[in-house]
């Protein structure tokens, strides 16, 4: 992150602290889902509230995101809409700075393979979040006071972050990434549509077709299974078999992509397809059975990456739906969760498999700009 650097600060600030840090360097240009400019006073207030920046996402219907306000007087940091009210964002500047650090740093040791010794998953997540929460208290230990409402913004802000620790990438002859057991168990919880403990089936080594050789895919479905129950995602039963065996009627020698015939049928996707899998590569794919060309074939790299891409969505959603119905209007007056997450959905879940959503007709894409649907989250 880059330092936006203040020369010095408007005449109107005249907490001593405040003057200090912006003549000191200032505030990073941007980081924690917050985006940081030149220091200015703020219309409404213009002899004691001054502008830092805004958030990077908006609320529905607005064209802008909610404004950084600095208290020229006490020094204290808020989020702003306009209206009447504020929620508390840091107790002074030199908080707000070590809370976006603290953001910012989770993301970027997700990053490194060697972090936390290679260890990824559900597990780590919580644990990485935390100890990023202990440190975050310690560095505005006035705003993390209340443990009855949590401060605006850091909680969601911190856990679309920490979801890159969910699985590392694999290597050149590997699977897309190396998805664990705890991870496939978290996201049968999350997917069961019946609210009961989520299931995970593994498929035995003799019920896998001879046509799949793809030994990380072999692997991840004997070792590792998948989730039952899932809306995006339904297993096809055991034993597997080829989409040419299971949907004779649509390979007729009048189909759009023939050489589907020999691949696997994997599992259930929206708009009542079938997941193709290319059982030498681990290419997943989709049929054109509307004759219409989309979706494209191009649906994930492979297995691990189709799951790991469902996992972070879904932690998504579940976050979402914890603030439905207005709820986070009962705990922050500015902030609204959804909006956050509505925002990031999309990149997240794109920064997994980018080829995923590389044109308009892959299905992910499809999916996320569904505007009947409202979005993944909508």
């Amino acid at each position: 992150m880059g330092c936006e650097q203040v020369a010095g600060s408007p005449g109107g600030v005249v907490h001593a602290g405040s003057r200090e840090f912006l003549a000191g360097g200032g505030l990073p240009a941007a980081g924690a889902f917050l985006e940081f400019g030149a220091v200015r006073p703020f219309p409404a207030d213009a002899e004691r509230l001054f502008v830092l920046g805004e958030t990077d996402y908006c609320t529905p219907f607005a064209a802008v995101g909610n404004l950084v306000l600095l208290d020229g007087v006490t020094g204290e940091v808020f989020l702003d809409n306009g209206g009447p009210r504020r929620d508390p964002l840091a107790s002074d500047l030199t908080a707000l700075a070590g809370l976006v650090r603290e953001v910012e740093a989770v993301a970027e040791a997700a990053r490194r393979p060697e972090a936390l010794d290679g260890r990824r998953g559900p597990a780590v997540v919580a644990e990485v979040m935390a100890r990023a929460e202990r440190r975050m208290r310690e560095v505005d230990p006035a705003l993390f006071a209340g443990d009855a409402t949590p401060p605006a913004h850091w909680d969601t802000a911190l856990l679309v972050h920490a979801l890159g620790w969910g699985a590392l990438p694999g290597g050149p002859d590997g699977p897309a990434y190396e998805v664990g057991p705890e991870l496939v168990a978290e996201l049968a919880a999350l997917t069961d549509e019946a609210d009961g403990p989520g299931q995970v089936h593994r498929f035995r080594r003799e019920h896998l077709p001879a046509a799949l050789v793809h030994e990380p895919t072999r692997r991840l479905l004997t070792e590792v299974g998948l989730p039952l129950g899932g809306a995006m995602f339904g297993v096809c039963e055991e034993p597997l078999v080829t989409m040419g065996e299971a949907y004779p009627e649509y390979f007729d020698g009048e189909e759009e992509r023939p050489y589907q015939r020999d691949f696997i049928a994997l599992g259930d996707w929206p708009t009542d397809l079938t997941i193709a899998l290319d059982g030498a590569t681990g290419r997943l794919e989709l049929p054109d059975w509307y004759d219409d060309g989309q979706p494209e074939a191009y649906l994930n790299r492979d297995l691990s990456a189709l799951l790991y891409a469902l996992w972070t969505y879904e932690r998504l959603r579940a976050e979402w739906e914890r603030w439905d119905y207005g709820r986070s209007h009962d705990t922050w007056a500015v902030f609204d969760p959804q909006s956050l997450l509505s925002t990031v959905v999309d990149r997240l879940v794109e920064a997994v498999d980018p080829e995923a959503f590389g044109s308009p007709g892959c299905s992910w894409r499809l999916l996320a700009e569904d505007g009947h649907m409202g979005g993944m989250l909508g």
